[in-house]
C-alpha cells in the first residue's frame, strides 16, 4: 500500500547493518570467549585440566557472546529512524531527514493490531488508529542482568573452589 495523504505510514523495517558495525557485533560476540577462559583459570589452581576450561569457556562464553551480539544489534537498529530508515547521531532528539520524534517514537495501531503506523488517521481496516505506549530501551534489563550474571558467576566460582578445597 503506497502512503497518501489520507494514509498514515506504517513503520518502515530496518536497514541492513555497514561493515562497520557488523565488525562491531562480531566483536562483541567473541571477545567473551576469551574473557571467561581469563576469568575461569583460577580454576587451574585447584587441578582442573586445560582442555575442561577451554570447553567451559567455549560453552558460556559463546552463550555470552550470543546475549552481547544480540544487545549490540539492537542497539544499532535503536539508532535508525522508524519513518525513513536514516541512521541518527547517538541521543538525536529528533530524524535530521524526516523530523520525526526519537525520544518518544510515537507509535499508532487499530485495536486489531494490524499493523503499525507512525501517524495518526485510519488502519487500512478502517479503524480509527489509538497510540501505543511509547518502547522502552533494553539498558536497564541489560545491566540488570549483567550483575546477576556477576554474581552468579562469583557465587559458582566460590562454590567450586570450596568444594575443591573439602575433596582434599
Amino acid at each position: 500500500m503506497t502512503d497518501t495523504i489520507d494514509q498514515p505510514r506504517r513503520v518502515a523495517g530496518y536497514a541492513p547493518l555497514t561493515a562497520r558495525e557488523r565488525r562491531s557485533v562480531a566483536v562483541a560476540a567473541v571477545a567473551p570467549v576469551p574473557g571467561v577462559f581469563v576469568a575461569l583459570l583460577p580454576f587451574m589452581l585447584t587441578g582442573a585440566t586445560v582442555s575442561s576450561l577451554l570447553g567451559a569457556a567455549m560453552v558460556y562464553g559463546s552463550l555470552l557472546g550470543l546475549a552481547a551480539g544480540f544487545v549490540a544489534v539492537d542497539r544499532f537498529h535503536a539508532r535508525q529512524c522508524g519513518r525513513c530508515r536514516e541512521r541518527t547521531e547517538r541521543r538525536a532528539l529528533a530524524c535530521a531527514a524526516c523530523g520525526y520524534d526519537l525520544v518518544e517514537r510515537p507509535r499508532f495501531a487499530c485495536p486489531q493490531r494490524h499493523t503499525i503506523y507512525l501517524d495518526e488517521g485510519l488502519c487500512a481496516c478502517g479503524r480509527r488508529l489509538a497510540a501505543l505506549p511509547s518502547p522502552r530501551g533494553v539498558g536497564r534489563e541489560v545491566v540488570l542482568m549483567l550483575r546477576v550474571g556477576g554474581w552468579l558467576l562469583a557465587f559458582l566460582m566460590g562454590v567450586g573452589v570450596l568444594l575443591r578445597l573439602l575433596e582434599g
